[in-house]
C-alpha cells in the first residue's frame, strides 16, 4: 500500500507545474516611471509587445509607424489615471517614440516608449502632497505590470508604496520569474514635496535589441539561410531534439498517461497510441492556432485560449477518472470476494487454491483499457496545449514565405514530442508487468490508485485554467 501511496504522490507532484506554459511570445508588457519634480509630474511609459501581439498588429505599423504611434500612445493616456491630492490631471503627451526589435523566428517585437506630462498645482515648496497613479490599460493581458515612483531635483520622496527602482531596465531585461510569477503592479500612490528646482524631461529610451524569451534556439531554425539537404537533416534533428526535450517539461500529458497506464492492463500499444494521439493534438493545435493568427487583429488576447483549454482538458479528465474509478472499485470488490471464496475453499480444492493464490495479486480481470475512443478522449485532453515556440516557428514560416520547412519543423518537433511520450508510457507498462510477476499485495488496489490520480491530475488542471482566466 506505501508504493501505491507514493505512486500516487509521484503522479500529483508530477502535474502540479502544468500550466507553467512559456507564454512569453503571447505576452504584452508594461512599465510607468512616475516621477515628480516642482511644477511638473512625468510618467515614462513603455509598451513590450512579445512577437504574437506585434505580428498581430503589423499591418497597422506598416501603415504609418508615426500615426500608430501617436494614437497608441493617446490611447494608453485614457487608460492611465494620475491625481494629486485626490484631484485628477489631465496627462498629455510630450514625445513617444516607436522601435520594432527582431524577436524570434524572424519575426519582429514591437517597443513604443512615450513621455506625458501633468502640470501640478503651484504651492508653497515644503507643502506635502499625496500622488495616485493608476494602469487600468487592457487589464486581462498576460504580461509583466511595472510601476515605479521617483522625485527628481530637490523634489523629496516623504514614502511610497511603490519602490524606487525598476527590475527590468525598462522591459529591456525580465527576471527569470517573468512566466511563474510576473510582476503585476497596476498602481501606486506616494507623499512627496515638489522642492523649487526646475528639471529638464529626460530623453526616451530607444532600443533595437529585442528581449531575450523562452524557445528563442528552436525558433531560430526558421530564419537558416543556405538550406542545403545535410543542413536540412541536421535542423529537423535539432528539432525532433527540442520536441523530445519539451516532452519533458511540466504539462505534456505525461501524468494523464502515468496515472492511466498505471491503473490499467495498459498494454505496450496502448502507451504507443497515447504518445501519438497526444503529439498529433499538440500539433494540430499549433496549426490551428498558427492559422488563426492571420485572421485575429491585437484586440484578440489569444493567450487567454491556454487556461480555457486547460480547463477544458481538466474537467474532460475528471470525468473519465471518475468513471474509471467508479469500475475499479467494483472490479476490486470482486476480486476480493473471489478471493475470500478460493481461501475458504482450499481445504477441499487445494489444486483450485494454489491456483487462485498465485494469481490473486494481479490486476483484476476487469480493469480493461479505455476502447480506442477513450484514449482519444484522454491523450487528447493531455496534450491540447500548443507549445509557443512551435507557433513561432509555424508564424514565422508564413511570414518569411518557408511554409514547408516550417511545417517540416513543426512536425519533426513533433515526433519528438511522441517519442519521449511513448518511452515514458512504455517504461510504464514494463515496470509494471514486473512488479504483477513478484506479485506485490497491493497491486490489487493500483487500479483503484490510478483512477484516483487521474480525478487528482483532472482537477488540478481544471483548478489551474480557472484561476488563469481570473
Amino acid at each position: 500500500m506505501v508504493g501505491a501511496v507514493l505512486a500516487l504522490g509521484v503522479i500529483v507532484a508530477a502535474a502540479a507545474p502544468a500550466a507553467a506554459h512559456p507564454l512569453g511570445n503571447f505576452t504584452v508588457n508594461r512599465y510607468a516611471r512616475v516621477e515628480l519634480s516642482a511644477g511638473v509630474v512625468r510618467v515614462y511609459y513603455v509598451l513590450d509587445e512579445a512577437e504574437i501581439p506585434a505580428f498581430q498588429e503589423r499591418a497597422a505599423v506598416a501603415s504609418s509607424p508615426r500615426l500608430f504611434a501617436e494614437r497608441r500612445a493617446r490611447a494608453i493616456a485614457s487608460g492611465l489615471s494620475l491625481s494629486v491630492d485626490h484631484v485628477r490631471l489631465p496627462l498629455t503627451v510630450d514625445a513617444s517614440d516607436l522601435s520594432q526589435p527582431m524577436g524570434q523566428g524572424g519575426l519582429h517585437t514591437l517597443r513604443l516608449t512615450i513621455r506625458y506630462r501633468a502640470v501640478l498645482p503651484v504651492g508653497p515648496a515644503d507643502r506635502p502632497h499625496a500622488v495616485a497613479f493608476a494602469d487600468a490599460n487592457e487589464p486581462d493581458r498576460v504580461g509583466w505590470r511595472e510601476i515605479v515612483v521617483t522625485a527628481r531635483g530637490d523634489a523629496r520622496l516623504l514614502g511610497s508604496n511603490a519602490p524606487a527602482r525598476d527590475r527590468s531596465d525598462e522591459l529591456r531585461k525580465y527576471p527569470a520569474d517573468l512566466i511563474r510569477s510576473p510582476l503585476d503592479l497596476r498602481q501606486a500612490s506616494a507623499d512627496f514635496t515638489p522642492g523649487t528646482e526646475v528639471v529638464a524631461p529626460l530623453p526616451l529610451t530607444h532600443s533595437t535589441v529585442a528581449v531575450t524569451r523562452a524557445g528563442g534556439r528552436f525558433a531560430q531554425l526558421i530564419t537558416r539561410a543556405d538550406v542545403t539537404p545535410w543542413v536540412l537533416a541536421g535542423m529537423l534533428g535539432i528539432a525532433f531534439l527540442v520536441g523530445a526535450a519539451h516532452a519533458l517539461a511540466p504539462g505534456h500529458g505525461k501524468t494523464v498517461m502515468a496515472a492511466y497506464l498505471v491503473g490499467t492492463r495498459g498494454r505496450p500499444r496502448d502507451a504507443l497510441l497515447l504518445g501519438t494521439i497526444v503529439s498529433l493534438m499538440h500539433t494540430g493545435s499549433v496549426l490551428v492556432l498558427g492559422l488563426v493568427l492571420f485572421h485575429v487583429s491585437r484586440s484578440t488576447s489569444l493567450e487567454r485560449l491556454y487556461p480555457v483549454m486547460t480547463l477544458a482538458g481538466g474537467v474532460v479528465v475528471v470525468g473519465v477518472g471518475a468513471w474509471l474509478l467508479r469500475s475499479r472499485l467494483r472490479a476490486l470488490h470482486a476480486a476480493r470476494s473471489a478471493h475470500h471464496h478460493h481461501h475458504h475453499d482450499g481445504h477441499e480444492h487445494s489444486h483450485d487454491h494454489d491456483h487462485g493464490h498465485t494469481h490473486s495479486h494481479e490486476l483484476p480481470a476487469g480493469v480493461s483499457p479505455l476502447s480506442r475512443r477513450g484514449l482519444v478522449v484522454l491523450a487528447g485532453a493531455g496534450g491540447v496545449l500548443p507549445s509557443p515556440s512551435a507557433v513561432i516557428v509555424l508564424v514565422s514560416s508564413f511570414a518569411l514565405r518557408r511554409v514547408a520547412l516550417g511545417l517540416a519543423l513543426v512536425g519533426a518537433f513533433s515526433l519528438g514530442l511522441a517519442a519521449t511520450l511513448t518511452a515514458v508510457g512504455l517504461a510504464l507498462v514494463v515496470g509494471r508487468d514486473v512488479i504483477e510477476r513478484r506479485g506485490e499485495r497491493w497491486l490489487l488496489r493500483l487500479p483503484a490508485v490510478g483512477a484516483s490520480a487521474l480525478v487528482l491530475v483532472g482537477s488540478t488542471l481544471a483548478v489551474q485554467g480557472f484561476r488563469g482566466l481570473y
